[in-house]
């Protein structure tokens, strides 16, 4: 080969996905390829690899957890948290705003994707804060932002993925993105209320502890949920595939016996659309585990820890480069990718530098959910803006403000690895 490997694959993947090829498809041909160009490698391995990555039982979880949100989304379960969530905080200025915060929160705590999440608040929270005279624009920006903190707090998706792809601990994962959660929250309702004072937004009415208890009650069966998964799983009752599988039965127990939201014939389009969305992702990491197998054996990602280790030793030094490096991937690949395939590339280099294989998982995942909320993917940005019937262009000015909050918090987590670790350290010892 003229060029070295490591350039050719670039120039592929590149190339692939500019040509709009689904990212499956150029993470498998650019495998291919390149194992076709290499005689040292016996092309059979082809059919094997990617059979070997996607035939995990971590992966099971992925798909149990994706049912039990789409159920809940379909089921309007969010209506009865939103009505929740506006007795606890619609009081204050800028309540829906506040409300959809929050709202948000509780929903990431059960859809585990921000995708799900957006779509099921947005179609709720954006209408009716339109309606009671907040900007187009401002209301998608909230939802996109708070959107963002399901792959977060558990049952997140991606750190799903990144337990399976850096063989940590998804209790420990789960564990340390509950304050990191926590924090961009507080930090969204921070700069929702500054904005809503400086625009005069209105509130939801006076505080009612009766209208709290009220909507608690419809509430708190869809909370046991992440209550239910948490205390599973950090309590050792069961893995992290059988807590998918106690969310995805107590979300059909609740949306299609209880409250009775979704019939039978909407619960099979549930399952028809949460098989389609796991065959994806398992099309995916079948196709990331070939390209991770010909990445290793070249011992590229050996090299590129050299390389960045070439420029500076510094931790710190270090630490911003990789941060930058997964902010600017979010903006042009999607979060599962981009876990499958460049947290491998990465992990040998914060092994050598130190950082705890959970704190960087909280690291990664924070960088890739603010890189996914700029353009060219922005596939949460273009949900709201959907739902709010804007422009990409339009949003951006209220959605920098809520970006800069959530750079806050990732510059936060960097700094004190404890707002990660700590919770791990005292549920998990």
């Amino acid at each position: 080969m003229f060029l070295a490997p490591g350039y050719i694959i670039l120039i592929l993947l590149i190339g692939l996905l500019m040509m709009g090829v689904p990212i499956a498809f150029v993470l498998g041909i650019t495998a291919t390829v390149m194992i076709f160009l290499d005689p040292a490698v016996v092309p059979m391995i082809i059919g094997l690899i990617p059979f070997g990555g996607a035939n995990n039982y971590l992966l099971v979880a992925a798909l149990l957890f994706m049912i039990a949100g789409e159920v809940m989304n379909q089921g309007k379960i969010a209506e009865k948290l939103i009505a929740f969530a506006s007795s606890l905080v619609g009081h204050i200025r800028g309540g829906l705003a506040h409300v959809n915060i929050l709202t948000s929160l509780f929903f990431s705590e059960i859809s585990g994707t921000a995708t799900s999440d957006a779509a099921a608040i947005g179609s709720v929270m954006i209408p009716q804060m339109k309606r009671r005279g907040y900007s187009a624009a401002f209301a998608a920006a909230v939802t996109s932002t708070s959107a963002t903190m399901a792959i977060i707090v558990p049952p997140s998706l991606n750190l799903i993925l990144y337990a399976y792809v850096a063989n940590a601990s998804i209790a420990e994962l789960f564990a340390a993105g509950i304050l990191p959660g926590f924090l961009v929250c507080f930090l969204l309702l921070m700069t929702a209320y500054f904005i809503a004072v400086i625009k005069g937004f209105p509130t939801e009415g006076a505080f009612s502890f009766a209208r709290v208890l009220d909507t608690g009650k419809d509430a708190a069966l869809p909370l046991t949920l992440p209550i239910l998964i948490l205390v599973g799983i950090l309590g050792g009752i069961f893995t992290a595939t059988e807590a998918g599988a106690v969310a995805a039965l107590w979300s059909i127990v609740m949306a299609v016996l209880v409250y009775r939201t979704l019939s039978w014939a909407s619960f099979v389009d549930t399952l028809r659309i949460a098989g389609k969305r796991s065959a994806m992702l398992m099309f995916i990491v079948a196709t990331s585990t070939l390209l991770g197998w010909y990445l290793t054996n070249q011992r590229i990602p050996q090299d590129i820890a050299n390389a960045i280790l070439g420029i500076s030793e510094n931790y710190w030094v270090v630490l911003l480069a990789i941060n930058v490096f997964f902010l600017l991937a979010g903006t042009i690949v999607h979060g599962t990718p981009a876990i499958l395939m460049l947290v491998p590339i990465f992990l040998p280099l914060a092994d050598q530098l130190g950082i705890d294989r959970v704190h960087f998982g909280l690291i990664i995942t924070l960088n890739l959910g603010i890189g996914q909320q700029t353009p060219p993917v922005a596939s949460v940005v273009l949900i709201t803006c959907s739902i709010a019937k804007i422009s990409i262009g339009q949003i951006i000015p209220p959605l920098m403000m809520f970006i800069g909050a959530m750079l806050v918090a990732l510059t936060l987590v960097n700094i004190f690895p404890a707002i990660s670790l700590w919770l791990p350290s005292i549920l998990l010892g």
